[in-house]
């Protein structure tokens, strides 16, 4: 099977009509459909759901992505701005629907968009399910063999209350939760979550005041959201607000803001919500999921009530594998990707919102007292752009990261990742002796640059 070349760690994406065009969103909904239909009888369920955040790329993509679903076929139902973990839980109760396609760059800025694919029950799809999908582009490029004729094409139909459904399969999960009382900032970074997640907290009782909820596509992400919280943290501030929450454009995510402003990371979250469902025998295995990136003070504060933490690669799809292989409950990310299986079966940035505001209320502890709580180590990262990504297997480079290793032994970590998609190589160090961490990652800064210009020599 060929290699994946298109598709990414989430999905395929870039920059609108320059590495996503509508074309290559038509001809990704015909191999798609190639791939789905053939899991899939004529007398079984033969319709997918598209739904998009409100980037103002995202309608031309979803018209043609459904395109290519319809000329082989294949029923398409628009659900219209829905967060993305919203797509994946109507799938989750929908046996309708033999597939879902998401159409979002989820935190990156408006220029970019992308296109993830969920299999029924909505789950991502696994690397070898995309690489068939990217070994059938070249059919459909060619000829397309799956195209029907007349009448058997695939109809197209619009469904306006996909918001409020996933609104109240979030409500089912959490039984009995009350917010009454708590004052809550939510930043919705512009995106798909602004009406989904003011319009449950507040049928929860809260308090909410809004920013960037407007669901403007050509904001989405910009300087607001999940990865620019400061503007969060000043606003739980000035409005003595209990808390705050940021979301990502497409809503898997979310960071938090304590009542002092401060930045509650996904590891805060995963530690809070960990210790909760220990507390009430649900966390299976004793195990939460991060990755080689998680902080190394998370696995210690875990450590001190038996939890033990399993690292994975980078990316929620290896979570969510080990997850499965595992039997666990719980993992996720610093960036607040989260999953928890009793809310979602993918990241989940309003799930995991009430999940932690459930512990909080029922243990009657404050957010603040978390980030007390627990020591999180400096990182330290470095991206070295280099021609050729194999230069990290060079021989005075292997060693040069054998002997950093040794030097830090258990009292720091580090990691040297190549990355996924550009030509970098990232070097990330973990400890509380920040300054000899600068120290360390240049001396391998150097070396990884000196081999890079031994092999242009």
């Amino acid at each position: 099977m060929a290699k994946r070349n298109l598709f990414g760690t989430d999905g395929v994406r870039g920059v609108v009509n320059v590495q996503i065009t509508s074309k290559l969103a038509l001809s990704l909904g015909a191999a798609a459909s190639m791939f789905f239909d053939g899991r899939t009888s004529q007398q079984e369920r033969h319709s997918v759901a598209i739904a998009w955040d409100p980037r103002i790329s995202s309608e031309m993509l979803a018209a043609a992505l459904g395109a290519g679903f319809m000329e082989t076929g294949v029923s398409v139902e628009y659900l219209g701005v829905l967060p993305t973990p919203g797509l994946a839980l109507i799938l989750a109760r929908e046996p309708k629907y033999m597939a879902g396609a998401m159409i979002s760059a989820s935190h990156n800025p408006p220029e970019y968009n992308g296109i993830k694919f969920f299999g029924a029950g909505g789950h991502k799809l696994a690397d070898e399910d995309e690489e068939a999908i990217e070994g059938n582009l070249g059919l459909v490029e060619l000829a397309n063999p799956s195209l029907v004729h007349g009448d058997d094409v695939g109809g197209a139909r619009r469904v306006d209350n996909a918001c409020d459904e996933y609104i109240a399969l979030v409500k089912q999960n959490n039984p009995g939760l009350s917010l009454a009382g708590i004052r809550i900032v939510v930043d919705a970074a512009h995106g798909a979550t602004g009406y989904t997640t003011p319009a449950l907290l507040r049928q929860l009782g809260a308090d909410v005041i809004e920013m960037n909820t407007d669901e403007d596509g050509r904001l989405i992400n910009k300087d607001c959201g999940s990865t620019h919280p400061a503007a969060l943290g000043a606003r739980v501030v000035a409005e003595r607000a209990d808390l705050g929450i940021a979301h990502d454009g497409d809503g898997d995510r979310v960071i938090m803001a304590d009542r002092k402003g401060r930045r509650v990371s996904g590891d805060i979250m995963l530690y809070i919500l960990a210790v909760g469902l220990a507390s009430e025998n649900r966390l299976h295995g004793d195990t939460v999921v991060g990755t080689v990136l998680t902080n190394l003070g998370l696995e210690r504060a875990l450590q001190m009530h038996g939890i033990t933490l399993e690292r994975v690669n980078v990316g929620d799809r290896y979570i969510l594998d080990r997850l499965h292989d595992g039997n666990f409950v719980l993992g996720g990310e610093e960036s607040g990707h989260i999953i928890n299986v009793y809310q979602n079966v993918t990241g989940d940035g309003l799930a995991t919102t009430l999940s932690v505001l459930g512990y909080l209320a029922s243990t009657g502890r404050d957010l603040s007292a978390f980030v007390d709580e627990i020591e999180l180590y400096p990182q330290i990262a470095e991206n070295v752009r280099v021609r050729d990504k194999s230069v990290v297997l060079r021989p005075e480079f292997v060693a040069a990261v054998e002997d950093v290793r040794m030097e830090l032994g258990d009292a720091a970590r580090l990691v040297v990742r190549p990355s996924g998609t550009e030509p970098l190589v990232r070097i990330f160090l973990e400890g509380k002796d920040t300054e000899r961490l600068m120290t360390l990652a240049d001396r391998l800064k150097q070396v990884l640059v000196s081999g890079c210009q031994q092999e242009e020599e």
